[in-house]
């Protein structure tokens, strides 16, 4: 049976996805999906989701009526496809609908701003307790998007990749993720990777406090170029000769890319001045964030509710077209 389905760089687009939409309904082996760079946009992506709450109904149906060898889905990667923050309402009820079976989501370079990442992480990926692999790179989180991962992460206490560089994380939103990792729920935690996140010394200490303390004792890579510290730091130092240890204790002689830190040769240095800058105008940054979040929140909720009111207008007139030409026949004579 076919079990993975990977139909990546196709362009499907809103006009051509509906084939897709309803294979993916019934496809009840379905194990793997990976759909990346299709062009799909926020529309057909939520379409693509929708399919998906459907399916785990069918695959409800199929193991209520006792058919054996029924797979979870297991793998969803949906990536480089402009799914946006539209489109994440339909992502999070699909992902929750799938929690007790899901290990690996990744939805890198998608467009998907606070809102949407918040929402996403809140309603979809929290109850994702066997979780081991999250990648959301290449979208916003700001400390806003940040705030709901430090509040979710310790749900996943299987969590090996966790991936959010190029995603403006900021110093502040590194110290929220930080301060949850401390809590020491991600013990299994291998791979971190906040590359381009700008941040800076503070946020490279407190990781380092992190893994110094013991909190992430499967950590063996860690992925930081791109920043605001310099490759000299102390926190950077500390993380360097720890990692190597580890991998010198495990006696692996794999791939050099799986264990340490990244290489750093596009780190931006970040002056003390600008530090002080940073701290007076964090919270005023803190307010414009949030303020920003409830716009766009309401901007997609404004857009849904149009949709709706559009579907609803569309089909009254439908109905209005439909009764008029019933009339007109009726009164018509056989010739």
């Amino acid at each position: 049976k076919l079990e993975t389905v990977d139909l990546s760089d196709n362009a499907f687009g809103l006009n051509t996805q509906a084939p897709l939409v309803d294979f993916l309904k019934a496809h009840v082996p379905l194990r793997v999906l990976i759909l990346n760079n299709n062009g799909l946009g926020p529309e057909a992506g939520a379409n693509i989701a929708t399919a998906l709450s459907a399916l785990a109904d069918r695959k409800a149906e199929a193991r209520k009526a006792g058919k054996e060898q029924v797979p979870g889905l297991e793998t969803v990667i949906c990536g480089r496809n402009r799914l946006e923050t539209g489109s994440m309402r339909a992502w999070a009820s699909a992902l929750r609908k799938h929690a007790s079976d899901v290990k690996v989501v990744k939805m890198v370079q998608n467009g998907i701003r606070q809102p949407g990442i918040e929402h996403l992480l809140r309603e979809g990926l929290r109850g994702c307790e066997k979780l081991e692999v999250l990648d959301l790179q290449d979208n916003t989180f700001t400390h806003v998007g940040a705030r709901t991962l430090a509040d979710v992460v310790t749900g996943w206490p299987h969590l090996r990749e966790l991936g959010v560089g190029d995603s403006l994380l900021g110093a502040r939103g590194m110290g929220m993720l930080c301060d949850a990792l401390n809590k020491g729920e991600n013990g299994e935690l291998r791979t971190l990777r906040c590359q381009y996140d700008e941040i800076d010394s503070k946020g490279v200490g407190k990781l380092w406090g992190v893994v110094k303390a013991g909190k992430l004792p499967a950590l063996r890579r860690v992925e930081l170029n791109g920043n605001k510290f310099s490759e000299d730091d102390e926190g950077i130092e500390g993380l360097r000769i720890e990692l190597e240890k580890r991998r010198e204790d495990a006696g692996d002689e794999g791939e050099v890319e799986e264990w340490g830190i990244d290489e750093l040769d596009e780190l931006e240095e970040d002056s003390d001045e600008d530090e002080d800058d940073d701290d007076e105008q964090g919270s005023e940054k803190e307010e414009e964030d949030e303020e920003e979040m409830e716009r766009e929140a309401k901007a997609v909720e404004i857009v849904r509710d149009a949709e709706e009111e559009e579907g609803m207008n569309v089909s009254q007139k439908k109905d209005e077209d439909v009764d008029a030409l019933a009339e007109k026949l009726g009164k018509a004579e056989m010739v």
